[in-house]
């Protein structure tokens, strides 16, 4: 019996270590099969690498770039300069297009005497502004320039006033390009939104400045200065502005054929349409062809212009995916509201100024010096604030009560009224473009599409230069409707007064009046402007009323945000590309079971984020 259970216990070990053995062999051979199938993997990889080579010695190398050149100290000195040179370069350039928008505000009036063309004064701000959106040329600004400050009548005034915002419109979009390429990747919202300070600061000094020429000197300085500025400008980025290599070589052909011109026509023609109309109406009368065709060309061009941005052209200006988007369209509306208001304010606050307090055009320039403050406090208060505290939509509504509570306070402004009220009311406006224009960019940027980030971008500034555009014919209709309206009250003996001194068709005559008949036609301007800046008020509380709708975004850094309920997992669009970037270079290769039937690439990031191979070759 005991001889029995030694044999099971023998047979049994010999099993088990038979057993065990092939076990032993069979990772051993797995083990062979792995290290062969990495030889394998290797080598191919090693031959790919020798064709490659191959094929791009076959090829004539390209020369080194700058980067990789050893830089000495000297040339580490030349590029500080060059770029300093080139930051000044685009200073001075948006500079200049921004002043050009305003700085014949205080000085229209004046222009249309001299040229005697005051019925079409309304003419010399919005060609500019119309022209700004649709075209393109630096070469053009210049040449505008130069066409206005020689002119000797009002048609050559307009014709070059559209010359100089075909050249701007196409700057102000390529500077924002520009930054992108000269600064580094963390600095760049600190320069863009350095532009957007230049923009609103020159905005308000563009009435201040084109007064002062008006004044001391003539009004054709207001057009001389660009060609300085624009001259400098066109030399420093000329010659040290340099393409970078990564720029696709493509024909100007290609190029070419990439321009939506379908939707660039249809654009042009309604806003032309629409001006016409406008201006037509009170030259003309609201029930004569003059008006109602207008406005028929401008109903044909907004549908021809839906269609083609819908369904015909291949790159649209405002493709569809962006613009009805609803949270993207009510910030475009947001904006609109808040250019409308703005040109309001830079065009009109003036003529009140001028007209019903008697200052001159430097001093009226010089009452919306407090608006500029709170601009320059509210731009730059909101960069400061915002790593702190990241609710976009808060600024953008905290701005647009700002602007309600400002023109609210603007309305109850009277021919009484002091110099400080005339003045600082207006600084809640300006706090509210401060705030406001900078997060609204980077509000789009984060619910736009990925792939029309730059477009959505790009129409938050066209948006709201098309409702000043639109918006300084709508202010002029009113004012002149208006001002009819309250003259027709006139005493028969001031009114006889008025039309022979001319001071219902031109403010500046008012003082040339009697003193006992300049009171009751300085309340008719007052009452007429009045009324003017109840629209002003309106669309403010419209841009209030949006914000509630805007959707609520934290910033992220990087001039990127992310909705405030979105998972902390996804981080800023432009750093993930410079980890996938880091990624690739320490990207080793992973071999895995035989069971699988797969080999992966995947990088120590990856393993550790996500447990799997990201990329795999089957």
């Amino acid at each position: 019996m005991d001889t029995k259970d030694g044999d099971d216990t023998n047979t049994i070990a010999s099993v088990q270590l038979t057993e065990t053995r092939d076990v032993l062999q069979q990772r051993s051979i797995s083990k062979s099969n792995q290290g062969e199938t990495i030889e394998k993997v290797q080598s191919i990889s090693q031959a790919n690498n020798e064709d490659d080579k191959k094929d791009i010695n076959l090829e004539t190398p390209p020369p080194p770039s700058d980067e990789a050149k050893p830089k000495t100290r000297s040339r580490r000195i030349f590029e500080r300069v060059r770029f300093v040179l080139l930051v000044i370069g685009i200073i001075l350039s948006m500079f200049m297009i921004s002043l050009n928008s305003t700085v014949v505000a205080p000085a229209m009036n004046i222009i249309a005497t001299e040229l005697d063309a005051v019925a079409q004064q309304t003419w010399i701000a919005t060609s500019y502004l119309v022209a700004m959106n649709s075209f393109q040329g630096l070469a053009g600004k210049v040449l505008g320039s130069i066409v206005n400050s020689t002119t000797p009548s009002i048609n050559g005034l307009i014709a070059g006033r559209t010359v100089q915002g075909s050249g701007a419109g196409c700057v102000i979009s390529m500077l924002f390009v520009i930054v992108t390429d000269i600064v580094p990747l963390h600095l760049r919202p600190r320069f863009q939104s350095m532009l957007t300070v230049i923009y609103g600061l020159s905005s308000v000094i563009g009435p201040l400045m084109g007064g002062a020429f008006v004044d001391h000197v003539t009004w054709r300085w207001d057009f001389w200065i660009n060609v300085i500025i624009g001259g400098c400008t066109t030399v420093i980025l000329t010659f040290l502005f340099k393409e970078p290599a990564k720029v696709t070589k493509s024909s100007l052909w290609v190029k070419f054929k990439r321009i939506d011109f379908l939707g660039t026509l249809f654009s042009i023609g309604l806003i032309c349409c629409l001006l016409l109309a406008l201006n037509f109406g009170d030259q003309f009368g609201w029930n004569t062809p003059h008006a109602y065709g207008p406005f028929i060309g401008a109903a044909i061009s907004l549908i021809m212009l839906i269609t083609s941005q819908g369904w015909i052209s291949h790159e649209p200006l405002m493709p569809r995916q962006v613009v009805l988007n609803p949270a993207i369209f009510v910030v475009y509306l947001y904006m609109m509201c808040l250019g409308l208001s703005f040109i309001g304010t830079l065009y009109f606050g003036p003529i009140l100024f001028q007209a019903v307090f008697g200052a001159s055009s430097t001093s009226s320039g010089i009452r919306l010096i407090p608006y500029m403050a709170l601009l320059i406090v509210g731009s730059v208060g909101s960069g400061f604030l915002l790593p702190r505290f990241r609710r976009l939509k808060y600024y953008l509504m905290f701005g647009a009560a700002s602007n309600l509570l400002g023109y609210g306070l603007f309305f109850t402004v009277n021919e009484n009224s002091n110099w400080g009220q005339q003045a600082c009311y207006l600084t809640f406006c300006g706090l509210a473009f401060g705030l406001s224009q900078q997060n609204a960019i980077l509000a789009v940027q984060q619910v736009a599409p990925k792939e029309y980030i730059a477009i959505a971008t790009t129409l938050v500034n066209f948006f709201m230069m098309l409702a000043s555009s639109v918006g300084i014919a709508i202010f002029q209709t009113l004012y002149v409707t208006f001002l009819q309206g309250q003259a027709s009250g006139l005493d028969p003996d001031v009114m006889a007064l008025a039309q022979k001194y001319g001071a219902l068709e031109n403010y500046l005559y008012i003082r040339d009046m009697p003193t006992e008949a300049q009171l009751p036609v300085i309340q008719c301007y007052m009452r007429a402007l009045h009324t003017v800046f109840i629209l002003p008020l309106a669309v403010a509380g419209l841009g209030l009323i949006c914000t509630f709708f805007i959707k609520d975004v934290r910033f992220m850094g990087q001039g990127v945000a992310k909705p405030k309920d979105e998972e902390q997992g996804n981080t800023v669009a432009e750093k993930d590309h410079e980890d996938d970037a880091k990624d690739m270079d320490n990207a080793s290769v992973v071999v895995q079971p035989e069971d699988k039937q797969q080999q992966s690439f995947s990088t120590p990031k990856d393993e550790e984020e996500h447990g799997e191979c990201q990329t795999t070759i089957r």
